[in-house]
């Protein structure tokens, strides 16, 4: 058993079909006329990442930024590869590597009524890899030629999305007259619209805003796509002026840009030990060191991370959203990191977003996230590698025993790194004398490449 419920939205008139089980399909009118932004509310919020990886010299190394096993996403977000007919995501990304992973820029967008905008975003010296919604033009088209070489060029790449309708919660207005069905309908609305699917807890965070919900069109199948926000990713090669060095076991953060960072936050982890110091701020061509460090819970370390962002202008939600998307990587993988606030022109020069019409306020706040090898753990990491010598040796004399061929397992100590292995051991070879070490770094290199 099924009834119609009439909801206005504006001038738009959207015929919602509830069913006992609360399942919601919507059919819009896709609107034509766009506000002008001068005329009532229209604000413009982003955040994102950073991430780069060097050693203790402050030397970024190239690392392979999309490795499967590293996924976080649910399966409707598109890649270059699902996005393109034809061709396995896979084969998109594992051979992807880059200086900076730009991870999870997330755009959302508050109106006081129905609006429609154009949007859409360059990355000049990157490739765009991931999004959704879906966009209506993705360049370069996908290469595949380099897909099945050297990987796909980096670089001269955007994402289109085209006509993007701005819809806040509370033009939801279900025509009933019982003010608790209402609001409930209203409520499981939003919900209903957007698409749920195995994974999505860590992408999930990101909603929990008071943005309005998008929404675009496939203009091939007219398929309507929602969400509380545009979202994307990508891989760049460039040299981000900012870094981080050890110098006599102490760390001290470099800006070699022409604006000061704030907010600089040093996390050390190691199992259940949190330790981090806080720097207010970086000028143009200083260098400051990082002292202090103290204990920190995850929780105390979550809050003074979420002030940074308020600091930011960053709504208090959107700041606690974005905590909540990164907290687990932030604060329990082991490692050295630093987190900064990267200055808003830098952004703007980086990653170009367009959006016409203008918003009347447009706030972007990306944070760098330098992982850096420690001396200790480039100590640790050669130790790590050096046993694997003899690991592997004891291996393959079993396996020449047995008369089986079983290959020879990346080592947990390794492996524990997941994504960053290959700068780590690419480190250890520029770090050790020993002809064995470094043949058996380049070994396992090419081990960790062939999984992918």
């Amino acid at each position: 058993m099924k009834k119609s419920v009439g909801l206005l939205i504006g001038s738009s008139i959207l015929v919602v079909t509830v069913s006992l089980c609360a399942r919601v399909v919507l059919q819009s009118s896709h609107a034509t006329t766009a506000s002008p932004p001068s005329e009532g509310k229209f604000i413009v919020h982003e955040w994102g990442t950073f991430t780069t990886f060097s050693g203790s010299d402050g030397v970024f190394l190239d690392f392979q930024p999309l490795a499967a096993s590293q996924s976080d996403l649910p399966d409707y977000v598109l890649d270059r590869g699902s996005f393109s007919k034809g061709i396995l995501p896979v084969l998109s990304k594992s051979r992807l590597r880059g200086r900076v992973r730009m991870e999870t820029p997330v755009t959302y967008f508050y109106s006081d009524r129905i609006r429609t905008v154009r949007v859409s975003v360059d990355f000049p010296e990157g490739l765009l890899t991931e999004f959704y919604p879906p966009v209506r033009e993705m360049l370069p088209a996908i290469d595949e030629a380099n897909i099945f070489g050297n990987g796909e060029l980096i670089g001269k790449s955007s994402l289109n999305w085209g006509a993007v309708d701005i819809i806040p919660a509370s033009e939801l207005v279900p025509r009933v007259t019982d003010a608790n069905q209402q609001q409930s309908l209203s409520a499981n609305l939003v919900e209903s619209l957007i698409p749920h699917a195995a994974n999505e807890q860590h992408y999930a965070s990101a909603r929990e805003t008071d943005s309005a919900i998008v929404h675009v069109r496939n203009p091939e199948n007219t398929k309507s796509y929602f969400e509380k926000f545009l979202f994307y990713r990508g891989v760049g090669k460039f040299q981000l002026p900012i870094t981080t060095r050890f110098v006599d076991n102490q760390a001290i953060v470099s800006n070699d840009a022409d604006l000061p960072i704030t907010s600089c936050i040093l996390i050390d982890v190691h199992g259940n030990q949190i330790r981090a110091a806080i720097i207010d701020r970086v000028d143009a061509g200083q260098s400051v060191q990082f002292s202090g460090l103290k204990p920190f819970t995850q929780d105390q370390l979550a809050e003074a991370v979420q002030e940074c962002l308020v600091k930011e202008c960053l709504y208090r939600k959107e700041a606690t959203s974005m905590v909540e998307t990164w907290k687990q990587s932030w604060f329990t993988e082991n490692g050295t990191r630093v987190l900064y606030m990267l200055p808003s022109p830098t952004t703007d020069e980086l990653l170009p977003l367009h959006i016409t019409p203008s918003p009347q306020t447009t706030l972007r706040v990306l944070v760098g996230r330098m992982e850096v090898m420690s001396p200790q753990s480039e100590q640790a990491m050669i130790g790590a590698v050096s046993q694997s010598i003899d690991a592997r040796h004891a291996h393959n004399t079993r396996q020449r025993l047995a008369k089986t061929n079983i290959a020879y397992p990346i080592p947990a100590s390794i492996d524990q790194f997941g994504r960053m292995a290959e700068p780590a051991l690419t480190r250890v070879m520029t770090l050790t004398s020993d002809a064995k070490i470094r043949h058996e770094a380049a070994t396992l290199l090419t081990q960790i490449r062939s999984l992918q």
